[in-house]
């Protein structure tokens, strides 16, 4: 007899391309049927989720639930289960000196299941900005902390921002590549320095130069910016290195936060075909009253013209393969984790904020989720929508 039957929800799970009408049974906190129809005899439990949507447990590739550990930190399961994400992978707030310790003071006491990305800077973003000499990393050093614990860290972080171009230049990219291909690991790369752009401004070569490096599996964070260093212009004009980048199979970060996200370049790329690979939120203290959560970073592609399946795949099953983790989670194929979320598209009224891309998106769908199992235990979850303030300045 089954321990749960969820009875009657939309279930989507695009790792199948399945999207309709059905039920799922659940044993011993793993998936054990996905039927048409299953009797609620065979059940202990059974949940009716007519209206409700039923998916692989939603993963944010791209954040930072340290709080405690960072200064810019949020608290992990608030920004996790809390709001229906099962795995978050933090992305670079710890580097090969201080990773054991987040380790022990986050990842262990947290109830949302965390991977992270080691950054290349040797204290990771204890202090910023992290990278201006070689003094600055151990390449030695990074390799023996990823080999001893390849169970949480997923791949390579480094920021392309001008401390770097004004520093080591290309070649601190260029170690950062090295290091995570000799680890057979992606290199993730944020894109984009936080100020006015200039005429023929110098960030935007320097992003070039290192987008060039990024191979497939490869992850391209912020690729929607509006800030120098940017691969979109407020134009439209996209740079060729981005398409050749993603004929190459790097993996393309919708990667919101605070100063790194445009609803005018995130247009400008649907229109031009250049969607997220992966929807992430770049959770941090000052962008969380704009970001919110990733169910609402996905209802803004919702209204921005993406669909449903869209915005699941893009945080779901495409995440699991950039993790590389796809035959464990990001799916709801029979004998994996129960990891699930239970949304609503909530039509409303809705105003969005892209945080300091100072613009505003008025909608009327809302991603809200209801419920989420991690291996099969069951807790409430929400959006944390509210609507946001207004910025009217840059943050530094």
């Amino acid at each position: 007899m089954y321990d749960l039957l969820l009875k009657g929800g939309e279930i989507v799970d695009p790792s199948r391309d399945i999207h309709g009408v059905g039920s799922l049974a659940i044993q011993d906190g793993r998936i054990a049927s996905v039927e048409k129809d299953i009797p609620d005899s065979g059940a202990k439990e059974v949940w009716d989720v007519e209206g409700k949507i039923v998916t692989p447990g939603l993963i944010d590739i791209h954040c930072h639930p340290v709080a405690g550990f960072l200064k810019i930190g949020v608290p992990a399961d608030e920004t996790g289960v809390d709001t229906g994400v099962t795995l978050q992978c933090d992305a670079g707030s710890s580097g090969a000196a201080n990773f054991d310790t987040m380790r022990r003071l986050v990842i262990g006491s947290a109830r949302t299941e965390m991977f992270c990305f080691l950054n290349l800077a040797t204290t990771g973003l204890i202090k910023m900005p992290e990278i201006q000499t070689k003094h600055d990393f151990d390449i030695e050093y990074s390799k023996s902390v990823v080999e001893a614990n390849r169970d949480r860290i997923k791949g390579i972080k480094i920021r392309a921002i001008q401390a770097l171009a004004e520093g080591l230049g290309i070649d601190g990219a260029e170690a950062a590549k090295k290091l995570a291909a000799d680890l057979h690991l992606p290199l993730m790369v944020h894109l984009g320095e936080t100020r006015e752009r200039l005429p023929k401004d110098q960030m935007d070569d320097f992003s070039r130069a290192v987008v060039l490096l990024l191979e497939r599996g490869d992850i391209l964070s912020h690729y929607l910016t509006w800030e120098p260093g940017g691969m979109i212009l407020r134009d439209g004009t996209v740079y060729p290195e981005l398409e050749e980048a993603r004929k190459r199979g790097v993996i393309l970060d919708s990667c919101h936060g605070l100063n790194h996200f445009s609803f005018t370049i995130a247009r400008h790329a649907i229109a031009q075909g250049f969607l997220p690979t992966v929807i992430s939120t770049d959770m941090a203290t000052l962008g969380r009253p704009a970001v919110q959560s990733l169910a609402v970073v996905m209802s803004k592609f919702i209204n921005m013209g993406l669909d449903v399946d869209q915005v699941i795949e893009m945080t779901t099953v495409n995440p699991a393969r950039a993790l590389g983790e796809e035959t464990e989670r990001g799916s709801l194929k029979l004998g994996m984790k129960a990891d699930i979320t239970i949304m609503e598209l909530v039509k409303r009224d809705v105003i969005f904020s892209d945080g300091n891309g100072l613009e505003r998106l008025r909608g009327e769908m809302l991603l809200e989720p209801r419920m989420v199992l991690k291996a099969g235990k069951a807790m409430p979850a929400y959006s944390g929508y509210r609507i946001p303030p207004l910025y009217s300045e840059r943050a530094g």
